[in-house]
């Protein structure tokens, strides 16, 4: 191709980079949406978490890196999660963990595969709460709208958010949760949320919610800031960065399409933390004395 067929072609190519990059800045801003009575662009109702799976937050990294890596992620035909790679930053779809942390998160894949203590298994297997921004990859979510709040309410282990939106600061430093605190503010059609004050273990053991089901944890020093970009009627483009310097070497950035499921209806999620525990403990602990070691994989035996 010469150098100037070149210049013809690259414009339409970047732009079309830029609006799947940028959604946000590009595309859900030239759109109208509908508004409440308060004023805040109205994205009430019901909506699918995830991009194409009911626990798409299995593995965060689906769609890159290394064989040993891929089968330990679930890439493949045996892939279960994601239908795309959703970490957007850095560019290589890998979370930029700490040399540390990489090996607490190899521990944490090791252990799930002979679970001989209840810390060994996934939070979420435990009926856990799933946190920031895990808690938007598992499943159908509900969101309302009062005067200064938005309010999200998730079908699993009835997890719920209620968000100011009105301007007031964080709660104190020692009032940490699960869930962490969030607080938005509206940017044309953007709900940025920045969500601080996580409660977590000082180590990364399995005490806490996890960023996915694949052993990626936090500290209490994690920081989550969320871009809601209403597109369209039925659209929402969600982008999240995630930073925690004890853990990480920088930030990194999770993006994904939430569409409208109105023909949805929330369930009961009967979940307690011992409908799978014993089992998975049994199994575990009887692979161990038999000496069946690995690392948790979804490759076909």
């Amino acid at each position: 191709m010469s150098r100037q067929s070149r210049s013809c072609v690259a414009p339409p190519v970047l732009l079309a980079a830029l609006l799947w990059m940028a959604p946000a800045s590009l595309a859900g801003q030239t759109w109208t949406p509908p508004r409440t009575p308060d004023g805040q662009p109205d994205i009430q109702g019901i909506w699918a978490g995830g991009p194409g799976s009911a626990n798409a937050g299995h593995s965060l990294e689906e769609g890159c890196c290394e064989p040993e890596h891929n089968r330990m992620q679930g890439r493949g035909a045996n892939r279960i999660g994601l239908p795309q790679q959703v970490i957007i930053d850095p560019p290589n779809g890998r979370v930029p963990f700490q040399p540390w942390a990489e090996a607490k998160r190899r521990e944490h894949l090791v252990n799930l595969y002979t679970p001989t203590e209840v810390q060994h298994v996934e939070p979420e297997d435990r009926c856990s709460l799933q946190g920031v921004p895990r808690s938007n990859l598992r499943g159908p979510m509900q969101i309302l709208q009062i005067p200064g709040h938005v309010v999200i309410m998730y079908e699993w282990v009835h997890a719920y958010r209620v968000i100011p939106v009105d301007g007031r600061p964080h709660a104190p430093a020692g009032a940490a949760t699960w869930q962490g605190d969030s607080r938005g503010r509206w940017e044309g059609n953007t709900l940025v949320v920045e969500a601080t004050n996580f409660r977590a273990d000082p180590v990364g053991y399995n005490k806490q919610p996890w960023i996915d089901s694949h052993g990626v944890f936090y500290t209490d020093a994690l920081r989550v800031v969320e871009r809601w970009t209403l597109v369209d009627a039925n659209t929402i483009d969600y982008e999240a960065t995630i930073e925690d310097p004890n853990v990480f070497t920088q930030p990194w950035t999770i993006a994904f399409g939430i569409v409208r499921d109105e023909n949805f209806e929330f369930f009961e999620e009967a979940c307690w933390e011992g409908v799978t525990l014993s089992n998975l403990l049994d199994t575990g602990r009887a692979a161990v004395r038999e000496g069946q070691l690995g690392i948790h994989t979804h490759e076909a035996p």
